[in-house]
């Protein structure tokens, strides 16, 4: 399941402890953060930028409904709340789900899967595709397969599970019709899909990237910090062995 980057808005430390305690059962889940009231959250998810929150549709005399107004562009939501009879209400705020407390570990286990395959068909419509010629063919390639992108002259190379696909195009012309942030860019020549990174570490002072199909890529020295600032808080690298 891809990793979710999550946010827990609650006004009640023990509610959010019992998120936490069912989240163990979901590895895929990374906690980056907790806000009890809608300031707190306002700054967190500015701030840290999940791709999904668990919001509590009543914060004390606050109301959750506040918080999704007040967000441009909120990430994807899924509502926890003691009252069933909010649900009419926050499905017009286009929510991924609606649970009920106490959350029930196989209820919420539905709820992660709704909110993978809404990520799934968002990159899909957002990102464009490129007819690129793999192996003496013409292969169209989804923007969301897209692994990295690599410049060379008047080509680039599109990294992807069907093969290297090389377009005659400029790096620039490529990346425009991509969402902001969609690629961080490693060298001068080297963009990789965000989606594609499980974790980093270094190595004789030098930034590695480790990405889903087990490659590792290293960063430019002059891109390192804002890949690091981009990563941050980092997603668990697999740790090395050691011979």
């Amino acid at each position: 399941m891809k990793r979710l980057n999550v946010v827990l808005i609650d006004d009640e430390p023990l509610c959010r402890q019992d998120l936490r305690d069912i989240f163990a059962a979901f590895p895929e889940v990374n906690i980056l953060g907790e806000a009890s009231t809608l300031k707190e959250a306002t700054s967190l998810v500015e701030k840290l930028r999940p791709n999904l929150i668990f919001l509590d549709l009543t914060l004390g005399r606050q109301d959750g409904f506040d918080f999704l107004r007040s967000i441009s562009s909120p990430p994807l939501c899924i509502a926890v709340t003691a009252d069933p009879n909010q649900g009419a209400t926050a499905f017009k705020f286009d929510l991924v789900d609606y649970l009920v407390k106490p959350v029930d570990e196989v209820r919420l286990g539905q709820a992660l899967k709704r909110v993978v395959r809404r990520i799934s068909l968002d990159a899909i419509q957002d990102t464009p595709s490129f007819l690129a010629e793999i192996s003496h063919q013409k292969v169209l390639i989804q923007g969301g397969e897209i692994q990295q992108i690599e410049a060379m002259g008047n080509y680039v190379i599109l990294h992807s599970a069907k093969g290297k696909g090389i377009v005659r195009s400029t790096l620039r012309n490529t990346l425009t019709p991509f969402p902001k942030n969609f690629f961080l860019q490693l060298s001068r020549s080297r963009w990789v899909s965000r989606n594609q990174v499980l974790g980093w570490h270094r190595q004789s002072s030098k930034l590695f990237l480790c990405l889903r199909d087990k490659t590792e890529i290293p960063v430019s020295r002059r891109h390192t910090s804002s890949v690091i600032n981009a990563l941050t808080p980092p997603p668990s690298a697999p740790k090395k062995k050691r011979n």
